[in-house]
């Protein structure tokens, strides 16, 4: 959304919200993308922030919303959230997500949320948790698509028609042997132009390009911009695949990357 629309619409919300317009303001809600509220809710006052931030009931959208904003204004918004939907709300996000801001949380509170999430997301976030804060663990997404070399291709389809569903970025298929060590690749594409009964082992590229999980973020974050890679595979010392880092995270880690830079050009402290 460019500026001027987001100066038309934070004029409107403040309208609407002076007049205490329910109805309307949901309709925005909806149609608007929570990057794009992320932007506005910061140029409206206390109150109203609460005020907006109480007409969104999405789980879904409420964890985009966190996701998006500054460290403050999170920290600001959760305080009054009860704690049944901020376990509901973290189950929604994406893994990295999730464990970047429970960091930033109170760890009593942040403790709690994980004692009452589903195990198996608390364990990937909690796994994440525990990587240092720089590295390609602390950024990678555990939900990805992991089968077999000789799953054939007719398989991953109808494996990714039903049991990965909700893998946020389903961009390869990465191949595992039958001691779950990592093999080869295959974007979607060589997926669908093969037979059928075509094997993974045989059309798989098998020239992977992986970190560890202990890498240094901003060389995973070169690695993808040099490949062009839409995601880039995290394992482990075994060579067991552990998650993937994903183009949007790797935006992001250049982009505090740059304003790092920036800040000591200017002399100013990273703080």
């Amino acid at each position: 959304m460019q500026n001027e629309q987001l100066s038309v619409l934070v004029a409107n919300l403040k309208r609407l919200l002076r007049r205490g317009a329910t109805k309307q303001l949901m309709n925005i809600l909806d149609k608007t993308h929570m990057a794009d509220l992320s932007i506005i809710i910061r140029e409206l006052s206390p109150d109203n922030r609460i005020r907006l931030f109480s007409l969104i009931q999405d789980p879904e959208d409420v964890g985009e919303l966190f996701s998006n904003l500054d460290e403050n204004l999170f920290l600001d918004l959760v305080k009054d959230v009860e704690l049944e939907r901020l376990v509901k709300i973290f189950e929604s996000m994406a893994s990295d997500d999730a464990a970047y801001l429970l960091n930033l949380l109170d760890e009593s509170l942040s403790d709690q949320i994980l004692e009452k999430m589903e195990t198996e997301d608390s364990d990937d976030v909690e796994q994440i948790m525990s990587y240092d804060e720089d590295t390609a663990g602390s950024v990678m997404v555990t939900d990805f698509v992991a089968l077999e070399e000789d799953v054939g291709a007719k398989q991953v389809i109808e494996a990714l028609q039903n049991k990965y569903l909700d893998v946020e970025m389903p961009f390869y298929i990465y191949v595992i042997d039958e001691y779950g060590k990592l093999v080869g690749v295959s974007s979607l594409r060589q997926l669908v132009v093969v037979h059928p009964e075509k094997p993974l082992k045989e059309f798989m590229a098998t020239d992977v390009v992986t970190v560890k999980t202990y890498t240094d973020r901003e060389d995973v974050a070169k690695l993808v911009s040099r490949y062009d890679y839409l995601a880039i595979p995290v394992v482990d010392d075994d060579n067991r695949i552990m998650g993937i880092v994903t183009v949007d995270d790797v935006i992001d880690i250049l982009t505090d990357s740059a304003t790092e830079d920036m800040l000591k050009m200017a002399g100013v402290g990273e703080d």
